[in-house]
């Protein structure tokens, strides 16, 4: 990183005969002494051999003494993070009120290990790695000026190998030079360097799309006799995932990925093979099967297995696009057990509309009497007041005496109408929010008219208390608005027991639409209400063991 070498810049800026300016000369005595390490007023300790606390004592009986012929005397205490908490406490008071002619140059990797104490009486500076481009453009006018022939290629091979450190970059290339002469091939700098070859990297991402596990396995034993290490494989596979999905997540990945024209494009064409989710699930697969690669005895087996796993990964749909597949399942529910499929929003209301067939455009259909007594009904028909203060729902033969009111004795109470609605009511909300149908089935229809609709559920129940809340009862609102065809007030009323109300004859479509299973599955309290809706939207049944 040059923490060390700047620190040494530092000191001969400090230290140069022609005073303090910003580039020292190189020229002095002082700044030759520095360049070559022997200058008796720069001192340089390495933190890691003289950590203890018996080093930092000796250093502060030296402080005391002024510098023998420069303007400061500059201890560089390299990897200071090594210090011992005694060394620290120590160095402590020295740093409080350091003498004058005394400078400390603090240089480290690990900053965070330093005690905050110590930190907050130094001046911090923290260094960047250096781009890649720059990288190349010094080893370019390094291999020029050897007249090396070498590809570009190679070149960005080495640069990302020292990950932003020139000393580093230029390390390897003189290792690359050793090994290979005045002409470099690209085959041994990955060997040099121990790298993974990237057509192995891309077969095997070519095997996972086209689902070859065979082609998988032969590309561990390729790995394997080639002695590459097989936890470093698995380290570059997911680098080569991650840079598939920086093509899915940027409109310009070209400016994260720092390759050449060539290699983009293969990329592009192979993450163009996968959809984003499916390149998420591959990262994950291989990052466990990475960590159990690292803790296994057999990890060309693990390796294997981690790879025909991700071979046999079938496309994954977006959890909106199954969410939007589960609600259109209701579109057009049928009312249970008759196999009617509900009308659509337009034509639906409160009583059936007559049959329009064979009349012409402009004249009023004929309205039957069954048609006129179902509607009056439906219009007249009020809960009585004490229902409504016991939190009961009418009896049958309190609605049968509200028809002989309206029609006569003898007449019969068109029960169609009300089932037909409440049931339609149930599976159309079914269909919009299957959470809010699966709690409308425990509901039971207390009283329904032009403006106003009432629904009973059974006091301080679950289904009750979820009812009530604002955002389901908003929602309740816009369904029925949709399914009537009109505003409709949406009244929720508590009762005592919901069974009660069947028992006197109010229809319950929601309990009655149910099947042979949930009703063997459900219970008063409503406690199962998720798995019945969980039955019938995935069409399953419950098996009892």
């Amino acid at each position: 990183m040059g923490k060390t070498s700047t620190a040494r810049i530092l000191a001969k800026t400090l230290n140069c005969e022609k005073g303090s300016q910003t580039n020292p000369c190189n020229q002095c005595v002082n700044c030759r002494e520095i360049t070559d390490g022997n200058s008796i007023d720069v001192i340089e300790i390495d933190g890691a051999s003289n950590r203890g606390i018996e080093e930092i004592r000796e250093l502060r009986e030296n402080v005391r003494y002024t510098p023998a012929k420069s303007k400061y005397k500059i201890y560089i205490i390299d990897e200071v993070h090594m210090l011992t908490r005694e060394a620290f406490n120590a160095l402590l008071k020295t740093l409080e009120e350091p003498p004058p002619h005394i400078i400390f140059v603090f240089a480290t990797t690990e900053p965070h290990k330093i005690p905050s104490t110590i930190l907050s009486r130094c001046q911090r500076y923290d260094f960047k790695r250096i781009p890649l481009k720059e990288i190349i453009g010094s080893l370019n006018r390094i291999i020029e000026e050897e007249k090396i022939q070498i590809s570009q290629r190679s070149l960005l091979l080495i640069a990302r190998e020292s990950e932003g450190s020139m000393r580093d970059a230029q390390s390897l290339l003189d290792q690359v030079i050793s090994y290979g002469g005045k002409e470099i091939r690209d085959e041994d700098v990955t060997e040099v360097l121990g790298l993974i070859d990237q057509k192995i990297l891309y077969d095997a991402i070519e095997a996972i799309a086209d689902r070859d596990a065979e082609r998988c396995i032969e590309i561990v034993s390729e790995v394997y006799h080639y002695g590459y290490d097989i936890q470093f494989f698995c380290r570059e596979l997911l680098q080569y995932l991650r840079n598939l999905i920086l093509f899915k997540v940027s409109e310009h990945p070209e400016e994260l990925l720092e390759f050449e024209a060539e290699e983009l494009e293969g990329l592009k064409r192979q993450a163009e093979k996968f959809q984003f989710e499916q390149l998420n699930h591959l990262f994950s697969l291989l990052l466990k099967g990475e960590e159990e690669v690292a803790q296994s005895t057999f990890p060309r087996t693990m390796l294997e297995i981690t790879l025909i796993r991700m071979a046999s990964l079938r496309a994954i749909l977006p959890i909106d696009e199954i969410i939007e597949k589960l609600e259109g399942m209701g579109k057009v529910p049928s009312f249970p057990g008759k196999g009617q499929a509900v009308r659509a929003p337009e034509e639906r209301a409160i009583s059936p509309k007559p049959s329009q067939k064979g009349k012409k455009k402009g004249e009023e259909p004929e309205r039957d009497s069954d048609s006129l007594q179902e509607k009056k009904v439906l219009e007249n028909m009020k809960a009585p007041e004490e229902s409504q203060r016991d939190g009961e729902a009418p009896s049958r033969e309190r609605v049968r005496e509200g028809e002989d009111r309206q029609h006569g004795e003898g007449s019969e109470i068109p029960a169609a109408v009300y089932e037909g609605t409440w049931k339609g009511l149930v599976d159309f909300t079914r269909g919009k929010s299957p959470i809010l149908g699966s709690f409308l089935v425990f509901g039971v229809l207390l009283y329904m008219d032009d403006e106003k609709i009432e629904i009973g559920f059974e006091k301080d129940s679950f289904h009750y208390d979820r009812i009530l809340e604002r955002s389901n009862r908003s929602q309740l609102e816009s369904i029925c608005h949709e399914y009537f065809n009109k505003k409709v007030k949406v009244v929720i009323s508590p009762m005592e027991q919901v069974t009660k109300t069947k028992e006197k004859g109010i229809l319950n479509a929601g309990r009655n639409s149910q099947s042979p299973s949930e009703g063997r599955t459900g219970n008063k309290d409503g406690e199962n209400s998720m798995v019945q809706e969980a039955l019938r939207l995935f069409n399953g049944r419950v098996v009892e063991k």
